[in-house]
């Protein structure tokens, strides 16, 4: 006989709310909610008050969020936000550093509850799908996806080389409508990486040929004197990875590269691309 009854509900309310938390930073309270974001950490929402009015906003989290972790051109990630705002209702202010904040106001206090709630859904749930929507190959899970692993591998490999600051997901505006797989600077040097994978090797093909010509424009453009290197990291355990069907590709991504292509098994010989 089932113990299972609806006394449960007890104890998912405590644990779901004990993930909400709030904190004073000035004028402001930063609340904590149990809402995940792409990125595996949980979404704040900021509550202030104006002149009698309450405003709930996202304090440029879903902006940042997209930057980093959406790899679609920044024009298009702007536009897919204004729509998606326009749908949810949600207002679009800019904060100091010109990113877009989202957020609602209400005159009335008892509604505060419910402008948390609106913001919190539709961040997670924008910030989910311009991310997700990006990697058009099927039965992906997000955590089992290259870029994640290789962004942290690059986050703790870069920090150990002096002078270098690791940016991903950027775009460059010499190369403008192309958003690299990560951006190293150094003074007036530039390492540009691509990450290049496929769960077949249809998909795997389509990634070498975008990067091939992203790395050609990158190459052609006014910035070419000041790249270091273009990097072509290869995701060598995908399932799209089939050498033996991709030879030509490969030495053409190779050649264009400039010799700087680079396997994820030899991960480790990625900080001897970065010396000057």
């Amino acid at each position: 006989m089932t113990k299972l009854n609806c006394k449960i509900t007890d104890a998912i309310q405590k644990d779901f709310s004990s993930l909400w938390k709030c904190q004073m930073r000035g004028k402001t309270l930063e609340i904590s909610t149990p809402y995940l974001l792409p990125d595996s950490t949980l979404f704040s929402v900021f509550l202030t008050e104006r002149n009698g009015r309450y405003i709930v906003c996202d304090g440029g989290t879903l902006s940042e969020i997209l930057s980093d972790y959406c790899p679609l051109p920044d024009d298009e990630i702007r536009a897919s936000l204004d729509g998606f705002a326009k749908k949810f209702e949600i207002k679009v202010g800019a904060g100091s550093d010109k990113q877009k904040i989202f957020f609602k106001s209400t005159v009335k206090r008892t509604l505060i509850s419910s402008l948390v709630f609106d913001i919190a859904t539709f961040a997670t749930s924008v910030a989910s799908a311009l991310v997700a929507v990006s990697y058009d190959e099927p039965n992906l899970e997000l955590e089992d996806r290259f870029p994640a692993k290789a962004d942290a591998f690059l986050r703790a490999v870069i920090p150990l080389t002096n002078g270098l600051k690791f940016r991903p997901r950027r775009e460059i505006k010499e190369v403008p409508g192309v958003k690299f797989s990560g951006i190293i600077e150094r003074s007036n040097k530039i390492w540009i990486v691509s990450y290049v994978s496929g769960s077949n090797p249809t998909y795997f093909r389509k990634s070498v040929a975008e990067t091939i010509v992203n790395f050609e424009h990158a190459w052609g453009s006014s910035l070419s004197n000041h790249i270091a290197k273009t990097i072509p990291f290869l995701n060598s355990e995908a399932q799209g990875y089939q050498p033996n069907r991709l030879k030509w590709q490969i030495a053409k991504l190779n050649e264009t590269s400039q010799n700087s292509l680079l396997d994820w098994k030899n991960r480790d010989e990625f900080s001897a691309l970065l010396a000057p």
